[in-house]
């Protein structure tokens, strides 16, 4: 087993973008912010568009980092240090390869010509023809071999040869007959970049830090005593105490930007592919070709999942020095100093390079994830849709917590029905601690719309925020001390978990599981664990659940069938949590191999309790709408109240009046006409249809007053259609938040006393009415309605 990983909270962090110039009150008032929200801590980073006064692991920078920390202390904030300016991480913005050149990411890179050989030499010239390789005018490109393998025969890495290279770098290309093509391979740079910590360090700039050689040790080192040194020297004390991790993200091993073509490298590898293989070094070279037969055939992490034969081999032997060189490295570093590595690998569905982190994750950006079951987005085809399960079964591996970053780079037209959902896809998986991308410092310019949106003052639904951290810091604290029953493993490549059909059938038939590596399948065979190959296709989940019966393992079943629940089973018999997945509301019984004691259904989000109703069969029936959660869980003594209020009577109501609370943005540029006026109230309805509110992203408060009858009791307050997040009060008294559809509240007893009452609805749209110029629907739009 790995050895044990430091602690650190498990729930909602907050992804901290330093992206101008900054000062102390910006710093400690943002932080202030997110405290206030409720998360359990910060990853705080250096982002593209820091100032150049503050600079990037200067002592102002490092000055501003210790009083961040010493605030997050003060605030029972734990820390995360991110590793790098942006991203991808190993490069120390460039200083790595500023300490020597030769630190510069590497990688091999062919140079093709096809040669017909006659009788009269090749190309029909002198039989002694030379041929001098080169890569362009790159002075420090290293010839590593030449070989000549028949064209067109797919049999040529059989009968390929290996060329010798005469000062100064010539190749006689002395051959039998035929049609031959020769490829020279170079080892050189990569040309690969990073993304910098200034705004003029961004992808295709001519001052983006290159990217270190992520292989070469010595990088390695430096990269270590430029980042993390720095960062001990300035922070002592709070290592190992305040600061709880450090993160790394997606080392790419030929950076951003490389050259085409190129394959990941650094000099001696072929002498690791050679013991692999079990052969001499010139054997390697001689088949060095058969990396490009495929074509570009790589990822951004540099190798292919799906390649064979002496191509996986080469892949696998740049895995495992990356491992070893830079995984492990930190790794060690960071065990040294107290505190966790964390982040994520490169690539969403490679099991092994996560299980290298102490606490593993993965991240879900740039919308590749969506509700729904699209093509291309799903939650459960692809290798996206693996990222949750490869981070929380290589975390189970180390008994550790499982990290995300989620939600980065959707856009202003992210909203807080998508987030929930996305929050959920992971929870209902098993990950515990996702970091919410990002909070940005500033969006003056440009900085509005890099890597979008920003999750804290800036977005229009801020004041709605606290609810969903909350929500997800309670399921976090749960499933972290009750871990999820897995009573299944599904076999996994180590580099590419499988999705897709076999997936899908577990998932939906409520049947959990985890990813075992079929490499190390053997610490599986002293589990519990009913093992699942994708090799043998789809299971027949009832002969499966048939097995894990006769196992005496947990088994949940609904009936009518519900696809879209995601049920989890809490470990020692606490319980269960059932997520809905879908967009249709669920009615179902469950049939639960065990019931706890004083059960109750939890309800997270609104943290009230609620009856478990059984029918004659004694199974648990189950009333779920989309975008909620239940935990059945034990009462505990604490009070339980009926679910939904018996509704009879109906009152709609009326008299809304509703004042502009908070703008984001320009607020005098939020209007199609520059000569048009807002109301001085606004009713129910869509507020940017209101021309001097067009593009009005922000929230008015809304009240009205309404009459409650003797003998109300439990109400139901359904607010109809809403654009797009709700905070509501009664006479001053936040009575419960609606962030997405439906929007409807249950008030107990008690909320709404007899006589005249004061409804007010704080409602916020969505950010992209202003940042993108859309019109998505704004507002309380009604009709609002009281039942009892």
């Amino acid at each position: 087993m790995p050895p044990p990983t430091p602690d650190g909270p498990v729930g909602p962090y907050a992804f901290v973008f330093w992206n101008d110039d900054l000062d102390d009150a910006a710093v400690l008032g943002q932080l202030r912010e997110i405290a206030g929200a409720g998360f359990v801590g910060v990853t705080l980073s250096a982002r593209v568009g820091l100032g150049r006064r503050v600079g990037y692991l200067t002592a102002e920078f490092l000055r501003l980092v210790r009083v961040a920390v010493d605030e997050c202390a003060r605030l029972g904030l734990a820390v995360m240090l991110y590793d790098e300016a942006s991203y991808p991480s190993g490069s120390a913005n460039g200083g790595v390869v500023a300490r020597d050149p030769a630190f510069a990411a590497r990688c091999l890179v062919p140079v093709t010509r096809d040669v017909a050989v006659t009788d009269s030499g090749p190309d029909g010239g002198d039989e002694a023809a030379y041929w001098r390789p080169a890569l362009g005018r790159d002075l420090d490109a290293r010839l590593l071999g030449v070989v000549a393998r028949p064209a067109g025969d797919d049999t040529g890495s059989r009968v390929a040869v290996l060329l010798p290279v005469h000062a100064p770098g010539l190749v006689r290309l002395a051959l039998p007959t035929g049609a031959w093509r020769v490829t020279a391979v170079f080892d050189a740079t990569s040309g690969g970049t990073i993304r910098g910590a200034h705004a003029e360090q961004d992808d295709g700039s001519a001052l983006a830090p290159p990217a270190a050689d992520l292989l070469n040790p010595d990088a390695i080192a430096t990269f270590l005593e430029l980042t993390h040194d720095a960062y001990a020297a300035a922070l002592g004390e709070h290592l190992g105490t305040t600061v709880v991790a450090m993160f790394t993200d997606e080392p790419f091993l030929l950076g951003r930007g490389h050259r085409p073509l190129a394959r990941p490298y650094t000099p001696g590898l072929e002498a690791e592919v050679a013991a692999r293989l079990d052969v001499p070094e010139p054997e390697v070279l001689r088949r060095l070709p058969e990396l490009w037969d495929s074509g570009d055939g790589t990822r951004p992490g540099g190798t292919d999942p799906d390649a064979t034969g002496f191509v996986r081999a080469y892949d696998d032997a740049v895995r495992a020095r990356l491992h070893r060189v830079y995984y492990d490295a930190q790794a060690a570093w960071c065990a040294a100093h107290g505190i966790a590595l964390t982040g994520h690998p490169a690539e969403p569905d490679d099991l092994a390079t996560a299980g290298r982190l102490h606490w593993p994750g993965q991240d879900t950006v740039w919308r590749w994830v969506l509700p729904g079951d699209t093509v291309g987005t799903s939650g459960l085809d692809g290798p996206e849709s693996t990222a949750p399960k490869v981070a929380a079964s290589a975390a189970r591996r180390r008994g550790a917590p499982a990290v995300t970053e989620v939600l980065g780079a959707y856009g202003w037209r992210l909203s807080l029905d998508e987030a929930r959902w996305l929050l959920d896809w992971y929870l209902s998986r098993g990950v515990t601690t996702p970091v919410l991308h990002a909070f940005f410092a500033s969006v003056r310019g440009g900085r509005a719309f890099e890597s979008e949106p920003d999750l804290g003052r800036w977005n229009s639904w801020w004041p709605h925020l606290a609810p969903l951290v909350g929500y997800v810091r309670r399921v976090a604290e749960l499933l972290d001390a009750t871990p999820p029953v897995w009573p299944v493993g599904v076999l996994s490549r180590p580099d590419a978990a499988p999705s897709g059909p076999v997936v899908r059938a577990l998932l939906e038939a409520q049947v959990d599981f985890g990813y075992v590596d079929r490499d190390d399948a053997a610490a599986a065979a002293g589990t519990d664990l009913v093992l699942v190959d994708p090799d043998d296709g789809v299971p027949d989940v009832a002969a499966l659940k048939d097995d894990l019966r006769s196992r005496a393992l947990p088994v949940v079943d609904a009936e009518p069938a519900a696809p879209g629940l995601r049920a989890v089973v809490l470990a020692g018999g606490a319980g269960y949590v059932v997520f809905h997945e879908g967009e249709e509301r669920v009615r179902t019984a469950l049939q639960l191999p065990a019931v706890p004691d004083d059960a109750c259904w939890w309800d997270p989000f609104a943290d009230t309790r609620h009856p478990v109703e059984r029918d004659a069969d004694g199974r648990v029936l189950l009333d779920l709408e989309r975008r909620r959660t239940l935990a059945l869980v034990r009462a505990a003594g604490r009070p339980v109240v009926p679910a939904a209020p018996a509704l009879g009577r109906r009152l709609e109501v009326a008299g809304w009046r509703g004042t502009v609370d908070r703008v984001v943005g320009d607020a005098d540029a939020i209007a199609d006409d520059p000569s048009a006026v807002a109301p001085p109230e606004l009713r129910l309805g869509d507020w940017s249809r209101e021309p001097a509110l067009r593009r009005l992203a922000g929230s008015v408060r809304y009240a009205a007053e309404v009459d409650v009858p003797d003998g109300a009791g439990a109400t139901r307050l359904d607010l109809g259609v809403v654009g797009e997040a709700a905070t509501v009060r009664v006479d001053g008294v936040v009575v419960g938040h609606a962030l997405t559809a439906p929007y409807v509240l249950d008030l107990p007893a008690g909320t709404l006393r007899p006589g005249r009452r004061t409804l007010e609805v704080l409602v916020s749209n969505s950010a992209a009415n202003y940042y993108e110029g859309d019109r998505r629907p704004s507002g309380l739009i009604g009709p609002v309605a009281l039942s009892w």
